[in-house]
């Protein structure tokens, strides 16, 4: 079995930690499964560049410094977690929200050139529930308007969109390895890159001094970098185990969703989700969908079991960030929002969402 597998090699380093002290440092330097769950991310996902850490939200904080992101403003989605935002927001940023598709809640490109002014310096995107935005389109945006690009892909690994995986344009594609994520580690994150001089920000910011000497040479290493934001060796090692049953995994899942997708659409309960074109388009982090006007949560969830499908229906509200009060009251007269969000804010919220849970 891969779990018992992973299991024995979890125990096997620990034992080897206490038995040999030098095992101890060895992931310091990058090197055993750091170097090769990093392999496999770049492999993944064609990238020249990998750096992990210990969560999405450090490597966003790092990234945000490694760009030289402070005071200037970042346009981003109104509809994403707070610890997606936050370093920005930390950093001396003013975040600009624009509106979002009503059915596949992922911000809307049309609205990108109203958000854009003197001041703007990057786009910080969001696969809201695992579905892959165009991130070409994004990045032909960005290059126009000299803009970098983040992706914040953490919902999204294993979902593509016309080929490429989900963010794949960005300049920087942020993941996540935390509970309820495709890939499972405990806890984690990464980014993956074709810019060498982001790559190398990154380390010289988050990165243990060992690692900047395997990099850079044996004399030019950061003693001061600002974060330690290195990943749990055993995060690295339950990661590079389950790499592809993982990934196995999702694409049954993934069938699964999809699936029960054609078969509702076919039954006209719910409106067409834009970008889900087919079982890879999303991972189906979060099954959210917009019920068509007249159909209600129990006529879903009557069709589910009389169909005998593995999944059950709820209410779901999802949140607009700058119109939650206590993100008002906190950052108030740090962000703004276009005039299209603005006029779409009340009926967002009248439209009848659900979210599907899969019971196997």
């Amino acid at each position: 079995m891969k779990s018992e597998k992973t299991i024995t090699t979890l125990k096997r380093y620990i034992e080897d930690c206490f038995v040999q002290p030098d095992e101890q440092r060895r992931h310091l330097s990058g090197a055993g499964a750091t170097f090769l769950l990093e392999k496999k991310l770049r492999n993944f996902y064609g990238k020249r560049f990998a750096v992990t850490f210990c969560n999405a939200t450090t490597a966003l904080l790092t990234l945000s410094v490694a760009l030289g992101l402070k005071n200037s403003e970042i346009i981003t989605s109104p509809i994403n977690w707070g610890g997606s935002v936050a370093p920005f927001l930390l950093n001396e940023n003013k975040l600009c929200f624009t509106s979002v598709d009503s059915v596949s809640l992922n911000f809307d490109i049309q609205d990108l050139d109203s958000a854009v002014n003197p001041k703007t310096k990057a786009i910080l995107s969001v696969d809201y529930n695992g579905n892959a935005l165009d991130s070409r389109a994004i990045k032909n945006f960005s290059t126009i308007n000299n803009l970098k690009y983040i992706s914040d892909s953490a919902q999204s690994m294993g979902a593509y969109y016309n080929g490429k995986p989900a963010g794949y344009y960005a300049d920087a594609v942020v993941l996540s390895f935390s509970p309820g994520k495709t890939f499972f580690g405990g806890e984690g994150g990464a980014v993956l890159t074709d810019d060498e001089t982001i790559y190398e920000k990154l380390l010289w910011l988050s990165q243990h001094p060992e690692r900047q000497k395997a990099v850079f040479g044996i004399s030019n290493y950061n003693e001061y970098a600002p974060f330690n934001g290195r990943m749990n060796p055993l995060s690295a090692i339950l990661l590079h185990e389950t790499f592809e049953s993982s990934l196995t995994a999702l694409k049954i899942y993934q069938k699964k969703c999809y699936k029960v997708l054609v078969n509702l659409l076919f039954a006209r309960l719910v409106e067409e989700p834009p970008y889900i074109t087919s079982f890879t388009s999303s991972t189906f982090f979060n099954f959210s969908l917009s019920l068509k006007p007249t159909i209600k949560l129990n006529r879903v969830n009557e069709y589910l079991n009389d169909n005998k499908q593995p999944f059950t229906a709820t209410q779901y509200l999802p949140k607009l960030i700058p119109f939650d009060p206590y993100f008002q009251k906190q950052f108030k007269g740090e962000y703004a929002c276009t005039e299209k969000l603005e006029e779409v804010k009340s009926s967002f919220q009248s439209i009848n969402r659900i979210t599907l849970s899969y019971s196997p």
